[in-house]
């Protein structure tokens, strides 16, 4: 009997020795899967902050471009609007007995042509007279006595291209004296 007793300690032995190896290798697995799943999530944070990364990029990209198309159709209008004024002068300084001729139509006809394809080209002009004055969008050049804060006359009208001041305007404004 002491040895089928001695053979089953033997086999309680294996099996203890195959319990405790299977043991230590589902706890390997464990481990190799919480590294794995450890891993997975590195990995899914750095293609989270990939794809920010990308997003930021294009929009940045995007600003970038429409600031220089922006400042690219500035340098083009600046050279313009001052042709611009210089028709609504010569028209708004016309005698009206020369009003009637075909060079002050022609005149008349270039400027307000000039102004559509601005608009086309999203440049808008604003009047400013009457308004009150925004330091953004107005710059006083003269001061009379006259209702506090608003602009009487104008030298030149602002204009705007998309939702940005292209130019201020040069305008006339009350001392408050």
């Amino acid at each position: 009997m002491s040895q089928i007793h001695d053979k089953e300690e033997i086999l309680e032995e294996d099996l203890d020795k195959q319990a405790e190896e299977e043991t230590d290798l589902y706890e390997e697995q464990e481990d190799i899967i919480q590294e794995d799943e450890s891993q997975i999530a590195k990995l899914k944070d750095m293609l989270a902050r990939s794809a920010a990364d990308l997003e930021n990029f294009k929009k940045r990209t995007e600003r970038d471009k429409a600031d220089m198309i922006f400042f690219l159709k500035l340098d083009i209008f600046k050279k313009i609007l001052p042709r611009i004024d210089d028709l609504e002068r010569i028209i708004k300084n016309t005698p009206e007995e020369m009003q009637s001729g075909a060079v002050y139509e022609w005149v008349v006809t270039l400027q307000k042509t000039l102004l559509k394809d601005l608009d086309k080209l999203w440049v808008v002009a604003f009047d400013s007279v009457g308004d009150e004055v925004n330091p953004d969008k107005h710059e006083v050049m003269t001061q009379v006595s006259w209702e506090e804060w608003k602009i009487i006359d104008e030298f030149e009208k602002w204009y705007m291209l998309w939702d940005r001041v292209l130019r201020v305007a040069k305008v006339v404004v009350w001392n408050g004296m």
